[in-house]
């Protein structure tokens, strides 16, 4: 209201539709629609890597499976020639005793007669011969048995024919880490984000009263003015606390603030001046003086504020909102691992207001 108590103002704003707000409303479906074949894009990617999972899962049993079967015929073989050696060994042994055994029965007979005595120094020589000859051969081939190896059971790997396998917080090649960097990089880049401008129209009176405030001397004016209300939400409040990494879900949800009335943008040159109706005795135009156009200014501010500063108004930004942020940060996602989708919702500490 003016201060001067013969000219009033009143204001009233009104949403406006125009070439701008269809084009956010168009976005906004269009952004709907590119969720939808992400999250299936996303969906199918999951479905991929558990296929090749499995396939991977299945092939590495059989190779083990495998390796175990190879291991227990090469055990086999190995058992097999240990036996066929042991064998021959004795075979050996036994062969060296009858020598040695002759030998010694040679002696013998040779010194029961005068003449055999120097025979049977001899054979008895002979005989300690063929005894430590014997003895190194068993030696030997004791030295030769090879090392006892044991039949190999259950799963068989060596270190060579595996890939050193870290742990990865249960992620598939990623951590949580890897998600949260992404977004709190995205979030860096777009600190105060515009995700709405709201076009009115607002409709002003100025009633200015004449003589004893009757309707024959007072003068009524009707101006209709354009403006745009700015919605943003701030990103540079993103911080870990505010990412959420889903790994069984495949997910990770980010929460940011609730829009804001960052801006009121009133254009008061564009105005569009309807013709004055006048009372029967009251003539000329209606001129303001500079504190009645101050407050004018005022008023169709205030109205500006008062429409805009709604819930209506609020849960259409946010819902620009989601849909703006969640296309920064979704390639940002999908780059890290395709599997991924991302979720926005908002932080239950933040609340919608105008600034």
């Amino acid at each position: 209201m003016a201060d001067n108590k013969k000219t009033t103002v009143s204001a009233k704003a009104n949403t406006l539709e125009n070439a701008k707000s269809k084009q956010q409303k168009d976005n906004a479906k269009e952004l709907e629609a590119k969720k939808k074949e992400a999250d299936k894009k996303a969906l199918e990617a999951r479905e991929e890597a558990e296929r090749q999972k499995k396939e991977a899962e299945e092939r590495r049993k059989a190779e083990e499976e495998q390796k175990r079967l190879e291991a227990e015929q090469k055990a086999a073989e190995e058992q097999q020639a240990r036996e066929e050696e042991e064998q021959r060994n004795k075979e050996l042994l036994a062969a060296a005793g009858k020598i040695a055994a002759a030998g010694s029965a040679a002696a013998f007979a040779a010194a029961k007669t005068t003449k055999g005595r120097f025979k049977f120094l001899k054979g008895l020589l002979l005989g300690l011969v063929i005894g430590l000859l014997v003895g190194s051969i068993g030696v030997y081939l004791k030295m030769r048995d090879p090392i006892h190896i044991p039949a190999v059971t259950g799963t068989v790997a060596s270190v060579e024919d595996h890939d050193l396998t870290i742990d990865n917080d249960n992620f598939l090649g990623y951590t949580a880490a890897d998600f949260e960097n992404a977004v709190l990089g995205g979030a860096s880049e777009h600190q105060e984000l515009i995700v709405m401008e709201q076009p009115l129209q607002i409709e002003t009176t100025i009633t200015q009263a004449g003589l004893g405030k009757l309707a024959i001397f007072s003068k009524v004016k009707s101006i209709n003015y354009a403006g745009t209300g700015v919605y943003t939400v701030d990103l540079s409040k993103i911080d870990g606390d505010h990412i959420n990494v889903d790994e069984d879900n495949r997910t990770v949800t980010v929460y940011i603030p609730h829009t804001v009335l960052q801006y009121v943008i009133p254009d008061l040159q564009s105005a569009e001046f309807q013709d004055t109706e006048k009372g029967m005795l009251s003539f000329g135009e209606i001129k303001l003086t500079p504190e009645e156009q101050n407050a004018l200014e005022i008023e169709v501010q205030s109205a500006m504020k008062e429409r805009l500063d709604s819930d209506d108004l609020y849960e259409l930004a946010d819902r620009y909102a989601s849909l703006q942020t969640w296309e920064i940060f979704q390639p940002l996602i999908t780059a890290v691992s395709p599997e991924f989708i991302v979720e926005i919702e908002f932080s239950p500490e933040s609340a919608n207001s105008a600034q």
